[in-house]
């Protein structure tokens, strides 16, 4: 789309970029804002954000992406050298005093803070402005000076169909913030950032529902890298095992877009071992259920049989399948048996069917 490639031309061309968003943001808009952030340093652009607008807890991860170890030593250095043994490194450092004081010697994590004050009167060449329909509530972020103004490019991302469109370039959808800076970051040919890809996941996963577009830029996202790591950690748990089985289904799903139903399957060689299986893949049948909301079929092997899960809200779809499957069967959808042994086989079987409803 044009619109995309005019956005990614002004990110190659800029060296100095602003990030604009709102006060109490959405999670959908700090995912989005944390994955633009990661990806413009990742790109060795210089970034301003509004970092006081950011809960906490997403502060806590743009301090994490810059920490380092800083080494001090208040001798003249006659070498200094690494060596890396398997999945750790050894850093050498060799005064030139051999028998120096152990008291010059000090070391400490520290932050790379930038120092953003000074750089919110600084002229950008870019301004995105994430999730703000009305240009009175950037205004004041903007550069004063006309000629700095028409300077710079103007970018205004928003899913608010009342959007003012004030921006050189507006891209209003009405779909979630994160879908719209997942095609962003797909156009930029860069599928080395996987830190991006878990933020815009976050993004995704903070929403009560979604799309079966979401559902396919989620796959892209998991299939490049992604993982669920950065929700569990902003929420503070402990990452759970469905989550893996959660993580594979996504990967393999595909959709019939002709009656909007979703397959999924789990092979062979993804199957997580563990002596819960069924019930984390019911944990999985319900997340789909609940966040997508769409008729869904998800094969698996359990006790050397090929069982599906299915959910549809149609009571049509779910007695179309109980014509021809045995099973257990609830209003909604249940389990099937297929004489299949290999899931994926299970899947484009049920694939093939001649479903006679729409979703």
């Amino acid at each position: 789309m044009e619109r995309y490639q005019n956005i990614k031309n002004s990110i190659n061309n800029a060296k100095y970029i602003k990030i604009i968003f709102p006060e109490n943001p959405s999670n959908d808009i700090v995912g989005s804002v944390l994955a633009l952030h990661s990806m413009f340093k990742q790109l060795d652009k210089d970034v301003f954000l509004l970092e006081e607008r950011l809960p906490q807890r997403a502060k806590n991860f743009l301090t994490e992406n810059k920490r380092k170890i800083m080494i001090t030593l208040n001798e003249d250095i006659d070498e200094i050298y690494y060596e890396k043994k398997g999945s750790h490194v050894d850093l050498n450092i060799v005064p030139k005093n051999r028998n120096f004081d152990t008291k010059n010697f000090s070391w400490e994590i520290v932050s790379e803070k930038t120092n953003n004050q000074q750089k919110i009167n600084q002229m950008p060449d870019l301004i995105l402005i994430i999730g703000i329909a009305r240009f009175n509530e950037v205004e004041k972020f903007l550069p004063t000076d006309e000629e700095e103004l028409f300077a710079c490019t103007i970018v205004n991302i928003d899913n608010n169909p009342n959007n003012e469109n004030y921006g050189d370039i507006n891209v209003i959808e009405k779909s979630s913030l994160s879908k719209i800076i997942s095609f962003l970051v797909r156009e930029t040919k860069n599928h080395n950032l996987k830190d991006v890809f878990d933020f815009l996941l976050f993004g995704f996963f903070s929403q009560d529902k979604i799309s079966l577009k979401d559902l396919s830029a989620i796959k892209w996202l998991i299939n490049n890298g992604a993982s669920l790591n950065i929700w569990f950690e902003y929420q503070k748990e402990k990452r759970p095992l469905w989550a893996d089985y959660l993580e594979f289904a996504i990967k393999n799903i595909s959709i019939r877009e002709d009656v909007g139903i979703i397959f999924s399957h789990l092979k062979y060689n993804e199957e997580i071992k563990d002596n819960e299986k069924v019930k984390n893949i019911l944990q999985v049948s319900k997340i789909f259920r609940e966040w997508i909301g769409q008729t869904f079929f998800l094969s698996f092997r359990d006790e050397e049989k090929t069982k599906t899960i299915f959910y549809s809200p149609l009571s049509s779809t779910v007695n179309e399948i109980r014509e021809k499957y045995n099973g257990s069967f609830k209003d909604t959808g249940g389990i099937i048996v297929t004489p299949h042994e290999d899931p994926v086989k299970a899947i484009e079987e049920l694939k093939k069917f001649n479903y006679k409803t729409t979703q």
